[in-house]
């Protein structure tokens, strides 16, 4: 009897357990059991995901649209945001969408014409979040300490206290 317990209890927790965004996969049940998360078989170790989602639906990450000029040809795919690469698995790079070109490849200061995704977030924080990507040219990026400056921290004028001062 308590083996059974066991048993089932362990069934449950597997059931309940839910993939994350940009986690690997090999199909769809990997990514979610009641089908709210499909897997990307075509992205290296496969890649959990939303397809078809809206701005600001995702369920972690970001909505992403991709291949959006001509517009017949948009797809848009829930993708992991991140930092940096140490947040992405050993076959992605943390890039912008802006940084995708036609080719599949990371370039900087891409023209908007060569570009093939953008994030469709009204959410600040995620529409201008940076994505977990396989690009083809993974082995040539320059280290993240090349490609993107530090942020620098917003520095605010002695004295001045955005509004909040009654007077008092």
């Amino acid at each position: 009897m308590r083996g059974m317990t066991a048993a089932l209890l362990a069934l449950l927790a597997m059931a309940g357990c839910r993939m994350n965004i940009g986690d690997s996969c090999g199909g769809s049940a990997d990514c979610s059991i009641t089908g709210e998360r499909q897997c990307d078989l075509t992205q290296p170790g496969g890649y959990c995901t939303v397809f078809s989602c809206d701005p600001d639906t995702c369920p972690q990450g970001a909505c992403v649209e991709w291949r959006f000029i001509p517009s017949r040809t948009a797809e848009t795919w829930c993708m992991k945001t991140c930092e940096a690469d140490s947040w992405c698995r050993r076959e992605y790079r943390c890039v912008f969408p802006e940084e995708v070109n036609r080719d599949g490849e990371w370039e900087a200061d891409l023209a908007p014409e060569d570009r093939v995704a953008r994030v469709t977030d009204l959410n600040q924080g995620r529409a201008t979040s940076r994505i977990c990507v396989a690009v083809s040219n993974f082995e040539t990026i320059p280290p993240e300490s090349e490609r993107y400056a530090p942020t620098e921290a917003l520095s605010v004028e002695p004295g001045v206290d955005g509004g909040l001062d009654d007077g008092l």
